[in-house]
């Protein structure tokens, strides 16, 4: 079920009562938890018996079937690497690299799904999550289906990046964009999480609650990483190899937002991210070049394109925090 601070973005979904799209294309940024809510869409598409919100009863035949994920009226395409393993794998199975990508395979064995009737007489639903992990002969095949949709069938597509799948496939498609929660219902959900401090932690991570959530753990370690940029004997060198055993986008994310906290303080007199460490950042700001700051901010947005991949970790992390220091020279205060 959806939480508390999803309800506004729930209400925005076609409604059940009227003309649904043949296919839904879900976006926004990750953490605004666009998977669970297409996860209840889809369970009230095939639930019998919904509440008066549209939401799924979690009562019905139907819904049980879905939430032991064995209704015989959907269909999930997911990586194979998001797959859990079940207990009675087998080690060799587990020692083979899953696939990140969606195989045309999978999309192809949807077609025997789409070509008999409906075991309830009711809709059937194909939830495609993440949509742009894809290759390109499955979004080929795909398009070949969205041109022609069974009656009463829908496909809920998910993604965070709606620029890796085909014009053609986005123009099939009703997109619905995920927006920032309100950060007051957000935060309250946070809190009884055990998140201190959720305001902070809320604009630390755009309004992304669930982002909050999977960044918690890393917390100590990104203050560290800010203490250290923030300092007078900030090294670059050392500084990348305590990063090694954070993910690539992880790291280029926190500069990304340091750095976009620095040129908005020396233009407009406020940070967007880092609030704890506001006074900081105004003390470093101040005899910075505001267009050398947006020439890094470029800079880090096409490195963030490469950081799923980067060929040598602790390689990217020099370099990004060479171009740092050759920008933003040795602050001489610390980050709080």
């Amino acid at each position: 079920m959806i939480n508390d601070w999803q309800f506004d973005a729930w209400r925005a979904l076609p409604k059940q009562g009227g003309k649904l799209p043949h296919a839904l294309l879900m976006i926004g940024r990750p953490g605004l938890g666009k998977s669970l809510l297409a996860d209840t869409f889809a369970k009230s598409l095939l639930c019998e018996s919904r509440d008066e919100h549209g939401l799924p009863c979690e009562v019905c035949q139907a819904c049980n079937w879905f939430s032991q994920g064995n209704h015989p009226d959907f269909r999930r395409l997911q990586p194979e690497s998001m797959v859990p393993e079940s207990e009675d794998e087998t080690p060799t199975k587990k020692e083979k690299k899953k696939s990140d990508q969606i195989k045309i395979e999978q999309v192809r064995a949807t077609e025997s799904f789409l070509a008999i009737g409906t075991h309830r007489g009711g809709a059937r639903v194909i939830l495609i999550d993440p949509a742009d992990a894809m290759n390109a002969a499955a979004q080929s095949a795909l398009l070949k289906n969205l041109e022609e949709p069974p009656p009463d069938t829908h496909y809920l597509l998910v993604t965070s990046r709606p620029q890796r799948l085909l014009a053609t496939i986005r123009s099939r498609c009703m997109v619905m964009p995920v927006a920032t929660p309100d950060p007051q219902a957000a935060a309250k959900w946070l809190k009884a999480q055990g998140i201190d401090e959720p305001e902070l932690a809320l604009a630390g991570a755009a309004g992304a609650p669930l982002a909050v959530l999977s960044a918690a753990q890393l917390e100590p370690k990104r203050r560290e990483f800010l203490n250290r940029l923030a300092a007078a004997s900030f090294d670059p060198l050392a500084l990348a190899q305590s990063c090694d055993t954070v993910a690539p986008a992880v790291v280029v994310g926190w500069l990304q937002r340091w750095v976009y906290d620095l040129l908005a303080t020396h233009m407009a007199g406020r940070a967007r991210y880092n609030l704890e460490a506001q006074a900081a950042i105004e003390k470093i700001c101040r005899p910075l070049d505001p267009a050398a700051l947006a020439g890094l901010m470029r800079r880090l947005g096409e490195a963030r394109a490469l950081a799923q991949h980067p060929l040598n970790a602790r390689l990217f992390f020099e370099d990004l925090l060479l171009q740092y220091r050759t920008v933003a020279g040795r602050p001489v205060v610390q980050a709080g």
